[in-house]
């Protein structure tokens, strides 16, 4: 089950379910942390490192991830 994107936060690791994003070469199931949480709620873009080097920030209300390890 996907968590609701109102309880990341900066530290947490996530995994990903879904992005829009055609350029990037992240695919389903890829890891990474939470750096940075920009916006209000429901208009976010969260910011990760991912662990094959990638910086992509995920839109709250389109991409998907869930948390696998919360700070």
């Amino acid at each position: 089950m996907v968590k609701k994107h109102k309880t990341v936060k900066v530290g947490d690791r996530i995994e990903l379910v879904y992005t829009t994003d055609e350029l990037t070469k992240l695919k389903p199931g890829d890891k990474g942390n939470v750096t940075k949480i920009d916006g209000d709620l429901g208009d976010r873009l969260i910011w990760v490192v991912w662990d094959n080097g990638e910086k992509l920030a995920l839109l709250e209300e389109i991409d998907r991830f869930k948390i696998v390890k919360e700070k």
